[in-house]
């Protein structure tokens, strides 16, 4: 009986070590093919003065003392012309040509990025090894009733003049970004990439290549500028070119 046991016990043992040798093969392989990306993302902003930790004054008397946005589902784009895609013994790309979140790597979102605090990073993910032509990435509406961003995807707050504004939306507008060089792509190795996301506030609030919050009024006058879709103050058009500036300003830099 004592023999029959141990008999057991050996045939278990050596199970749990012909698992544990199968589990790390597959494990070398998974790790040989993939790499670690790390994604941030920061605001910019010229010609200006750090009023506070949480305050900065730009250029035309425009103070910026808030710049929230709320973003979701990204995708990173597979360059068809690139060797590991079309190599039949790579199982990780999807047939459709992204790896993106439907696909064997969920990127869990929301995400709630403030960008007055310095560059942010808020995502490190495994990505299978190769390039990759454009980062994409969905604004989204925060539906926490928590976060000064319920009910929308983009908040700034700031001065014009000394005049307080208000610049919401909630739009919902996928957006493709690369490099400020289209020549490179996203490379993914078995080092760490890091990339970082851009929104340049000193050329979307810029008076001669952005908007000019100059122009913005106080309809109302409750002694704040509103700028949204709901267009208290009589400021839509402003709102949507705002809203259209925000995409048109966006660069991904390698960090």
């Amino acid at each position: 009986m004592k023999k029959n046991l141990n008999s057991k016990r050996t045939l278990l043992l050596l199970l749990i070590l012909s698992l544990f040798f199968a589990w790390s093969c597959s494990n070398d392989k998974m790790d040989s093919n993939t790499g670690k990306l790390n994604l941030s993302a920061k605001s910019t902003y010229a010609n200006l003065a750090t009023k506070s930790l949480n305050s900065k004054e730009m250029a035309d008397n425009i103070t910026i003392d808030a710049f929230l946005i709320n973003l979701s589902k990204f995708e990173l784009e597979v360059d068809l012309e690139d060797d590991n895609y079309h190599d039949d013994e790579n199982e990780q790309w999807d047939d459709d040509g992204f790896y993106d979140y439907d696909d064997d790597l969920e990127l869990m979102g929301p995400f709630e990025l403030d960008l007055m605090s310095g560059q942010i990073s808020f995502l490190n993910i495994n990505v299978p090894i190769g390039n990759y032509d454009e980062l994409e990435f969905k604004f989204d509406v925060s539906t926490d009733p928590l976060s000064d961003l319920f009910g929308k995807s983009v908040l700034i707050k700031g001065t014009v003049d000394g005049t307080p504004f208000i610049y919401w939306h909630h739009f919902d507008d996928e957006l493709e970004v690369d490099f400020e060089d289209a020549q490179f792509d996203i490379t993914i190795t078995q080092n760490t990439e890091g990339i970082v996301i851009d929104f340049d506030l000193s050329q979307i609030l810029d008076s001669v290549n952005g908007v000019d919050l100059h122009s913005a009024q106080d309809g109302n006058n409750d002694g704040t500028i509103e700028i949204s879709p709901e267009d208290p103050d009589g400021n839509n058009d402003m709102a949507e070119a705002i809203r259209n500036k925000i995409k048109e300003y966006v660069n991904l830099f390698d960090d």
